[in-house]
Protein backbone atom coordinates (compact mmCIF):
# COMPACT_ATOMS: atom_id res chain seq x y z
CA UNK A 1 0.00 0.00 0.00
CA UNK A 2 1.22 3.66 -1.07
CA UNK A 3 1.90 6.02 1.98
CA UNK A 4 -0.73 8.87 2.09
CA UNK A 5 -1.15 11.84 4.18
CA UNK A 6 -4.44 13.58 5.08
CA UNK A 7 -4.63 17.16 3.68
CA UNK A 8 -7.19 20.14 4.00
CA UNK A 9 -9.11 21.70 1.53
CA UNK A 10 -12.40 23.69 0.69
CA UNK A 11 -15.18 22.50 -0.87
CA UNK A 12 -19.15 23.93 -2.03
CA UNK A 13 -21.05 22.82 0.74
CA UNK A 14 -22.96 21.30 -1.60
CA UNK A 15 -20.34 19.29 -2.79
CA UNK A 16 -19.42 17.64 0.83
CA UNK A 17 -23.11 16.97 1.48
CA UNK A 18 -23.05 14.65 -1.99
CA UNK A 19 -20.14 13.13 -0.34
CA UNK A 20 -21.44 12.24 2.61
CA UNK A 21 -23.21 9.40 1.16
CA UNK A 22 -19.71 7.72 0.32
CA UNK A 23 -18.36 8.73 3.66
CA UNK A 24 -20.94 6.79 5.49
CA UNK A 25 -19.81 3.65 3.04
CA UNK A 26 -16.23 4.13 3.51
CA UNK A 27 -15.31 5.43 0.10
CA UNK A 28 -15.33 9.10 -0.07
CA UNK A 29 -11.19 8.96 0.07
CA UNK A 30 -10.99 6.47 -2.62
CA UNK A 31 -14.13 8.57 -4.48
CA UNK A 32 -11.86 11.60 -4.24
CA UNK A 33 -8.28 10.34 -5.12
CA UNK A 34 -9.74 8.45 -8.07
CA UNK A 35 -11.44 11.89 -9.19
CA UNK A 36 -7.73 13.79 -8.39
CA UNK A 37 -5.97 10.53 -10.19
CA UNK A 38 -8.24 10.87 -13.31
CA UNK A 39 -7.61 14.91 -13.73
CA UNK A 40 -3.84 14.88 -12.81
CA UNK A 41 -3.75 11.84 -15.86
CA UNK A 42 -5.30 14.75 -18.23
CA UNK A 43 -8.21 12.37 -18.87
CA UNK A 44 -11.91 11.73 -18.43
CA UNK A 45 -11.50 8.53 -17.71
CA UNK A 46 -15.04 6.79 -17.26
CA UNK A 47 -15.43 3.99 -14.84
CA UNK A 48 -19.17 2.72 -14.83
CA UNK A 49 -19.03 2.11 -11.56
CA UNK A 50 -19.51 5.79 -11.41
CA UNK A 51 -22.95 5.55 -11.91
CA UNK A 52 -25.94 4.73 -10.39
CA UNK A 53 -27.91 0.98 -11.68
CA UNK A 54 -31.06 3.62 -11.93
CA UNK A 55 -29.00 5.94 -14.49
CA UNK A 56 -27.50 3.13 -16.31
CA UNK A 57 -31.01 1.30 -16.31
CA UNK A 58 -32.35 4.35 -17.95
CA UNK A 59 -29.25 4.86 -20.67
CA UNK A 60 -30.08 1.04 -21.48
CA UNK A 61 -33.74 1.56 -21.67
CA UNK A 62 -33.32 4.69 -24.10
CA UNK A 63 -30.89 2.77 -26.58
CA UNK A 64 -33.67 -0.33 -26.55
CA UNK A 65 -35.84 1.86 -28.20
CA UNK A 66 -33.82 1.65 -31.10
CA UNK A 67 -34.87 -1.99 -31.08
CA UNK A 68 -38.63 -1.64 -30.37
CA UNK A 69 -40.64 -4.64 -31.47
CA UNK A 70 -37.98 -7.28 -31.45
CA UNK A 71 -38.98 -9.73 -29.05
CA UNK A 72 -35.83 -9.57 -27.10
CA UNK A 73 -36.01 -5.44 -26.49
CA UNK A 74 -39.58 -6.12 -26.05
CA UNK A 75 -38.93 -8.61 -23.02
CA UNK A 76 -36.01 -5.79 -22.01
CA UNK A 77 -38.19 -3.05 -21.49
CA UNK A 78 -40.97 -4.27 -19.79
CA UNK A 79 -38.51 -5.49 -17.48
CA UNK A 80 -36.97 -1.98 -16.91
CA UNK A 81 -39.76 -0.45 -17.31
CA UNK A 82 -40.91 -1.78 -14.21
CA UNK A 83 -37.67 -1.47 -11.90
CA UNK A 84 -37.45 2.20 -13.05
CA UNK A 85 -40.94 2.90 -12.36
CA UNK A 86 -40.99 1.62 -8.86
Amino acid sequence: MSRKTKINVLLPFKMVGELENLSKQGKRSEYIEKAIRSKLDGGNVFDLSDISTRQLMAVVKNRLQEFEGTPHADILMYILNRELTQ
